[in-house]
């Protein structure tokens, strides 16, 4: 990318709009009427590109940040909206890579100094805004209501403020994708959403902004040419990519590869690469010249209604979980993107028809819209839907966004614009300018200082006070994880237990042999939920075994259900442990048969974090020989989920001594057993899953050993 051939000119820039072109990308950003024509050179060269602002980009841009938006508030009506991040990031790497080369062209250098104050002044202010006045609505809402939501299980606000100081330090210095590749593993971290989770693609931006334009300073220093500084950005967008998709792993958790600035560099690398194929464009207006330029504007064009379309499709459909999306289908959709986006270049007339008034003043004000969304989002859902992010209800949906809009066109209009055309110093003295009027009757002036710096003051002192105060006060665990400790110390007998494996978990079954049991009454039984079967072996009274004759083997859903398992069933050995997967379930239940230690009835509890393979169901029941062998299905949103459920009935199906106890269907009669992520029981839901269990027991009693 640094060299240059023989036969190829340097890299020219021949782009020459000199207006503004609004906001671009989840960073928002923005090219500056005075941006602009610091950097655009007039030449008789110049491509046919129109002058002034890009038209189109603003609708592009309402439209990516309303596939965001949609995405979060109603995920199952539009599962694939999150690629509008994808969409920002190809404007950005494009319109950012026009500002470094044509600055170098106008004036042969490029000042890094003045490249990083303008982000500064378009980032920082609302940026610095959102994450404290976030971190103080909340712990204004635990203030007055320590639980939100219904009174019958709503998560607490507390929850919303488990590692805030390690959220806004990371905002601070643009790693929120870090610290969200350091938390994300834990299933026990996904029971309270990050408040400032979605600042992860700001972090990503913001790394390139820091890392991107040395890059462009010194490949232009070492006079690379318009077609190797294209391919060196293409060659840069491949490595992402292959890295994303050589990175994930199926029926993981694919966060890594999803917020890694190395893995999902792609898209700006690839709007990058758009703007230096553009400039160096020749314009010269020879008759075959402009033959073949209209030729290549009715194609760019086609493949720009080509890529608007698969956007579409992909919003539609694409799964966040799914391996297509790390396998080709983020590219594709960067691709696609480019593809509009060049199209608009070669025909500004489309661009202008798509670019309406209100998509125009949606786009502009995109990085508000943004950056306010998601707070806004878990704050209204813990408030009004007991911490249920995955679905907002239809109120929630309309206040968080009217809200939303509200918050960024304010930020826009008071905040944002003044500091971008004035700069930080300016904009401080405009303020006390208006804390501090002059008017000819002192007194007026005297009454309306007390006024506006008591309100201005008040407000401010009241704000930093409660985020400090979140901040000092902040929970170590959120209440799931203090659920899943308290099952590991029940599921331990009462005494303490530590991690397995670097995870909560709780053994109650020793290798070697098995714990003295606890005497107590067993429950009565209770109604069956499901129709069962005849069974093919003798049937004795139907009853709830022994605690001591049960041995049952889970996940963090088990785990977090212990307390009331050992007190439903006393005696019975609990091992779980979170992010367990189901092949090691089976690993253990083949320990303790070789060493004579597994217990009559064998409950397993797994399929919450990976796929369930049938060659591992067969190896359980194998395990279990001639004991009855009870089969939880698992219940979340995870893309393996339905395969697992179905592999554990086909073995019900084909294994007379194989009991389902059917946690699925529990819960999809009553979704309100489930807490905020979904999956685990929420503490007046625990209930519900023990009884499951014991439903299931009750079938299973009946069968012959």
């Amino acid at each position: 990318m640094g060299l240059r051939g023989a036969s190829e000119t340097p890299l020219l820039c021949r782009l020459s709009w000199t207006r503004r072109s609004g906001t671009a990308g989840v960073t928002g950003t923005h090219i500056s009427t005075q941006e602009l024509a610091r950097v655009s050179p007039r030449t008789a060269e110049t491509r046919a590109v129109p002058r002034g602002r890009i038209a189109g980009l603003d609708a592009l841009r309402a439209l990516a940040v309303v596939l965001v938006v949609a995405h979060h508030v109603w995920p199952s009506a539009l599962p694939g909206g999150f690629i509008g991040v994808d969409v920002f990031f190809v404007l950005s790497g494009f319109l950012i890579t026009t500002i470094l080369v044509r600055e170098r062209t106008a004036s042969g250098r490029i000042s890094l100094r003045r490249f990083w104050i303008h982000r500064a002044r378009r980032l920082v202010p609302a940026l610095a805004v959102v994450v404290t006045v976030s971190v103080a609505a909340v712990a204004a809402a635990q203030a007055v209501a320590p639980t939100g939501g219904d009174d019958a299980g709503g998560a607490p606000w507390s929850d919303l403020l488990v590692g805030v100081g390690a959220q806004m330090t990371a905002a601070a210095t643009f790693t929120s994708n870090w610290l969200s590749v350091a938390v994300g593993q834990s299933y026990a971290t996904a029971g309270a959403p990050a408040l400032l989770g979605n600042l992860w693609s700001l972090a990503v931006e913001e790394q390139f902004y820091v890392l991107w334009p040395l890059v462009v300073a010194g490949a232009l220093a070492a006079g690379a040419s318009r077609i190797r500084a294209t391919a060196g950005a293409a060659a840069l967008a491949l490595a992402s990519a292959g890295a994303m998709a050589l990175l994930f792993v199926a029926d993981a958790d694919p966060t890594r590869v999803y917020v890694g600035t190395d893995t999902h560099a792609f898209g700006l690398m690839a709007g990058a690469g758009l703007a230096f194929w553009w400039s160096g464009r020749d314009g010269a207006a020879s008759a075959s010249s402009r033959g073949h330029r209209s030729v290549g504007a009715r194609g760019a064009l086609a493949a720009g209604v080509t890529g608007a379309a698969v956007l579409a499709v992909l919003a539609l459909w694409l799964p966040w979980q799914s391996p297509a999306t790390y396998r080709g289908g983020l590219v594709i959709a960067s691709l696609a993107t480019v593809a509009i986006i060049n199209a608009m270049l070669h025909a500004p007339a489309v661009g202008r028809r798509a670019d309406v008034a209100p998509l125009r003043w949606i786009g502009e004000r995109s990085y508000g819209i943004y950056l306010w969304h998601w707070p806004v989002l878990v704050i209204m859902v813990t408030m009004l839907d007991g911490g249920r992010v995955r679905e907002a209800s239809g109120v929630t949906a309309v206040l968080v966004v009217a809200v939303t809009v509200g918050a960024a066109a304010a930020s826009y209009r008071w905040l944002e614009m003044p500091v971008r055309r004035a700069g930080f110093r300016a904009s401080l003295r405009a303020l006390l300018e208006w804390l501090y009027p002059v008017a000819e009757d002192p007194e007026a002036v005297r009454v309306t200082r007390r006024r506006r710096a008591a309100a201005f003051g008040g407000a401010v002192a009241a704000v930093l006070a409660l985020a400090g105060s979140a901040v000092a006060s902040a929970p170590e665990q959120t209440s799931l994880e203090r659920q899943l400790d308290s099952g590991a110390f029940a599921a331990a007998g009462g005494t303490a237990a530590g991690p397995q494996e670097s995870s909560p978990s709780a053994s109650s079954l020793p290798d070697a042999a098995p714990q003295a049991p606890v005497i107590a009454a067993v429950p009565s039984a209770v109604p069956s939920m499901l129709p069962t079967a005849a069974p093919a072996v003798e049937v004795r009274e139907p009853a709830v075994p022994d605690g001591r004759d049960i041995v049952m083997i889970g996940d963090s859903v088990t785990l977090g259900s212990a307390p009331e398992l050992v007190e439903a069933m006393p005696g019975i050995a609990v091992e779980a442990e979170v992010g367990k997967q189901f092949g090691a379930g089976v690993d253990r239940v083949e320990r303790l048969a070789r060493a004579g230690d597994l217990r009559d009835y064998v409950v397993v509890a797994l399929g919450t974090n990976g796929a369930v393979r049938d060659e591992d169901v067969e190896r359980l029941v194998a395990a279990a020989g001639d004991r009855p062998l009870v089969l939880v299905t698992p219940y979340g949103d995870r893309p393996w989920m339905r395969g697992a459920q179905e592999a554990l009935r086909r073995a019900a199906e084909r294994h007379p001594s194989v009991v389902i106890a059917d946690w699925q269907v529990a819960v999809n009669r009553d979704p309100g057993v489930v807490g905020s992520d979904g999956i685990h029981p929420r503490p007046s839901g625990v209930g519900t899953f023990v009884a499951v269990v014991e439903d299931a027991l009750l079938r299973a009693s009946t069968l012959s050993p």
